[in-house]
């Protein structure tokens, strides 16, 4: 069986709280076990940021996260309008090169990448499509 939940958000990196409130609820109803939970809401965290600090251009605009719950997986799903950007795609600097540089970016993408089972992007006009699913 499958539920799917939505979730609007301004775009505003303060609306982040209530973003990882709802994946935690929806990752509870999915019967996730709780260390995945946490690498979800971490992964969906830094996605969300990432679509509102570099890619919303517009601060009316929203972020839409939706759940699609299953026994043991939960899929969270990250629309917004904006500039093409493929996060399964995109070169990433590796962690090493970061700490080294003491960049206080660089490392949201290898995050999101690591922390979640499968990570798919699609674009449906000039909306970007991010998809990380977690099992377990």
């Amino acid at each position: 069986m499958s539920n799917a939940r939505t979730l609007r958000v301004r775009s505003d990196t303060a609306e982040l709280g209530r973003v990882r409130k709802r994946v935690a609820v929806w990752a509870e109803g999915a019967g996730l076990a709780e260390r995945t939970a946490h690498r979800l809401q971490l992964a969906v965290d830094e996605t969300v940021a990432n679509a509102i600090e570099h890619g919303i251009e517009d601060d009316r605009r929203r972020v839409v996260i939706q759940g699609t719950l299953s026994r043991g997986r939960l899929t969270i799903t990250v629309r917004y309008r904006g500039p093409r950007f493929d996060p399964t795609t995109a070169k990433t600097q590796s962690t090493r090169v970061a700490l080294e540089r003491r960049a206080e970016h660089g490392y949201g993408l290898h995050l999101i990448r690591t922390l979640v089972d499968q990570v798919d992007y699609r674009r449906d006009g000039n909306v970007n499509e991010v998809r990380l699913t977690a099992r377990g």
